[in-house]
């Protein structure tokens, strides 16, 4: 199996980059996302929540890293302590845990203050990549060492790895029977039209990330097909930058909400492989508000209320000397994020905004400066990748959260999200995310952009490959399907 991918690899550091492991095929996580938006047992065999504050964790056994060492309570106990120290989300979703030995394969978590979404934070890339400790610590700092240390538990063992290819085998000690394939192949490939020709020509089988408009070009077309999953809530966000001007002025931000056209977004701008961003969340989530209506009136009539106006009709609105200006952010490893810039360039124009657009070669980067941007449309979406609601809520939205770059701060709504957080009842959980969303639209902390459903270019041996959910492209059982 060959793979062309955007987002190249830096090196195999749990770390740093550890989540690429579980996407393509050499980590692990201990609790695995389903097609519905539930996790289920991975790595682990069992989990129990015993008490309020009280959690079980049971592993499958025997498990072996692939250096051959076995994952056992104390080898998991060791790399989860060091990533609550090291890892500021992982620290942030579960402050004072206390993890012990409570077996050879049985460890327990005892939390502070309970914590509902346990089974999420496990089964979330972003907090606990499962790997061998003490064999990281003799590696870390040098990509070789880390790849012949084999610190992870994978279907498949990378054996070497640079800016533009990697390369695995089949793991010959998995714990969980004999994989699929033989060997796995990663190019990274930045351009989409690239990738897509890639697999064209025979030399790729899927083709990651690629841009919706590939769905109408490649119809008709025998050697690569556009293969759709379903999308479980808002694909891309566009931060708007609190710290500048003019997204320190509330009714701005409100009046870019009011002015995008969702439904054409999806409809027209993306031929119908969009669903209509509503809200923070797919609408068939119990908790899910609508909290997004296109109105350019609306638009027009918060900013002229708030003082920006214009010399003509159809003129870019000032205000004290100010022109009302901003840069969208978009990045070549979402290709989407282009074609949904220019078309909210072309709705935002005529209500008296002078957007620009600027591609960036890491969008993460280029919001690390306060006053060096003004708005960023990036492939977040408002559930984690394994369908939680509260950790993005914690991350992006509270005052200190670790990924909250655009300065959104509202104690009331950072009171809310803690509640949420430690809350048991399924009921009241969805009544505080109610009440979280109608603050963060009130106060257009978040914009939501459209929802798109996941797709690959896949050859004709993989014709029909089922889009996982969580970007779990490469699996122990994934194989060709003709």
């Amino acid at each position: 199996m060959t793979i062309a991918t955007s987002f190249a690899i830096g090196d195999l550091d749990p770390i740093e980059n550890g989540y690429w492991g579980n996407e393509l095929g050499y980590g692990e996580l201990l609790m695995r996302p389903q097609p519905d938006g539930t996790v289920k047992p991975w790595l682990l065999k069992s989990l129990a929540n015993t008490s309020p504050t009280t959690w079980v964790l049971t592993l499958n056994s025997p498990i072996r890293f692939q250096d051959g060492k076995p994952l056992n309570a104390a080898a998991l106990i060791a790399c989860m302590r060091y990533q609550l120290r090291q890892n500021s989300s992982a620290t942030a979703a579960l402050p004072g845990a206390q993890l012990t030995a409570t077996g050879t394969d049985q460890v327990t978590i005892t939390t502070k203050t309970p914590v509902p979404n346990m089974g999420y934070i496990l089964g979330d890339e972003s907090f606990f990549i499962i790997y061998d400790q003490a064999a990281y610590l003799t590696a870390k700092g040098s990509p070789a060492k880390l790849i012949a240390a084999r610190i992870y538990t994978g279907p498949y063992v990378v054996t070497d790895a640079n800016d533009q290819i990697m390369h695995e085998v089949r793991n010959p000690v998995y714990w969980d029977g004999k994989p699929a394939l033989s060997e796995v192949t990663v190019k990274f490939i930045t351009d989409a039209q690239s990738r897509i020709l890639a697999v064209e020509h025979g030399e790729a089988d899927l083709a990651l990330y690629p841009p919706t408009t590939a769905a109408k070009t490649l119809t008709g077309r025998t050697d690569a097909y556009y293969d759709t999953g379903t999308p479980r809530g808002p694909t891309f966000q566009l931060f708007l930058n609190e710290h500048t001007a003019p997204f320190s002025d509330v009714a701005v931000r409100r009046a870019v909400q009011a002015g995008i056209n969702y439904g054409q977004l999806a409809s027209q701008v993306m031929n119908g492989l969009y669903k209509p961003a509503t809200g923070m969340y797919a609408s068939t989530a119990p908790y899910a508000l609508t909290t997004q209506v296109t109105s350019a009136s609306k638009a027009m009539s918060l900013l002229a209320a708030d003082g920006w106006t214009a010399a003509s009709s159809g003129g870019v609105r000032h205000k004290g000397g100010q022109a009302l200006a901003f840069t969208i952010d978009t990045y070549a490893q979402q290709p989407d994020t282009q074609a949904l810039a220019l078309a909210m360039q072309a709705e935002l124009s005529p209500l008296g905004f002078d957007v620009s657009i600027s591609g960036v070669p890491d969008i993460d980067a280029a919001q690390k400066n306060p006053a060096g941007w003004t708005s960023a449309l990036e492939g977040d979406g408002t559930t984690s990748f394994a369908g939680d609601p509260i950790t993005p809520l914690q991350e992006f939205f509270t005052s200190k959260g670790p990924d909250n770059t655009t300065g959104a701060g509202n104690p009331k709504l950072d009171r809310l999200i803690d509640q949420l957080a430690s809350t048991l009842d399924a009921s009241t959980r969805d009544n505080l995310l109610q009440q979280t969303q109608r603050i963060i639209a009130r106060d257009a902390y978040g914009i939501f952009v459209g929802q798109r459903l996941p797709a690959v270019i896949a050859g004709q041996a993989w014709r029909h490959y089922p889009v996982p959910p969580a970007n779990l492209w490469v699996s122990a059982t994934t194989a060709p399907s003709s």
